[in-house]
């Protein structure tokens, strides 16, 4: 699927669905370069001595100065600040989200890249118009929080500051990702280390319904964007699954997965998020289009048993 690809540029690689695609990129023998934050080279250790993957650490916030000489044909700008709770520094969220987009286009505005791909976010969109209805591109932005916001900021700013620049800029609205590399307090995780400890898993009602896509799948896509010739610079794309799941269909499906009752899960001993929608569905269809080689292709069941043979959160929830 590469198509000749030889070089990209990566950061927040050492994000979830970043080394994910590090991986891929390096499977698939492109020479991956990593610009990541200090202290967090330690995340990439498992890689730290592939023969092309050249790894730069963050100092300060001259990237004109750190990227000088080097070259890319890609860059993927997985670089984001707010995903995890907690994250509500509203500098800190206007900075990694917007700020460093536009520095990292000045300092690669010189290379000749093929494309410079930047992760959205299904947040930008809110709320959804209609429950049951598909979101698509075309859906106006109104994001509920102060990161939705800055992502929906980030993608204007980078595709306005890149068209000056020159420089071929496409947005990839991602909704819920999971698989392997995920944290262990997010929803799937949390779920099978309960119930492999036997223990009750405290829940909402579950009632939500969430597009999810494998891992696996996100990291074909972001290749997939990079060299498909039906990608167009300036445009938004959602990569989504567009199959609504119930969230209560995923805790059931995790505990028939691992051979635990679904006693276990105490569905209504939390409440919902404030402010947080029952209905997140994407519409894929003008990816797919663009994209003709890609579709999603692992399904839900499948995600989750390979969640659970690779499972080194399990072992050690402090990893």
């Amino acid at each position: 699927m590469s198509v000749g690809l030889r070089s990209a540029l990566v950061t927040g690689a050492t994000g979830f669905l970043g080394s994910v695609l590090v991986r891929r990129l390096l499977a698939e023998d492109i020479e991956v370069s990593c610009l990541v934050r200090a202290g967090s080279i330690r995340k990439l250790a498992g890689m730290a001595k592939h023969p092309r993957l050249h790894v730069m650490e963050l100092e300060g916030r001259d990237l004109d100065e750190q990227l000088r000489g080097r070259s890319a044909e890609v860059v993927f700008n997985l670089a984001s600040y707010g995903v995890r709770e907690g994250d509500c520094d509203v500098e800190l969220m206007i900075d990694g989200n917007i700020s460093f987009l536009l520095r990292l286009l000045r300092a690669t505005a010189n290379w000749r890249l093929r494309r410079f791909i930047h992760m959205g976010s299904c947040s930008e969109y809110g709320h959804p118009q209609h429950e049951g209805e598909l979101i698509s591109e075309l859906h106006p932005l109104r994001p509920q929080t102060i990161y939705g916001a800055a992502k929906a900021a980030s993608m204007m700013c980078g595709n306005a500051f890149a068209a000056s620049l020159q420089v071929p800029f496409v947005t990839l609205r991602f909704f819920g990702i999971y698989g392997t590399a995920e944290a262990p307090q997010r929803l799937i995780p949390y779920i099978m280390n309960q119930l492999l400890k036997d223990e009750a898993v405290d829940l909402t009602a579950g009632e939500q319904v969430r597009d999810l896509l494998f891992e696996e799948d996100a990291a074909s896509a972001l290749l997939a964007a990079a060299t498909s010739k039906g990608i167009e610079s300036g445009e938004v794309y959602n990569v989504c699954s567009s199959l609504p799941t119930r969230i209560r269909e995923v805790g059931e499906m995790v505990a028939d997965v691992l051979r635990k009752p679904r006693e276990l899960l105490l569905w209504g001993a939390r409440p919902y998020r404030e402010g947080e929608p029952m209905w997140l569905v994407g519409d894929n269809r003008r990816f797919r289009s663009a994209v003709v080689d890609w579709s999603p292709s692992i399904a839900l069941q499948e995600g989750v048993r390979r969640m659970v043979a690779h499972a080194p959160w399990t072992l050690n929830p402090q990893l």
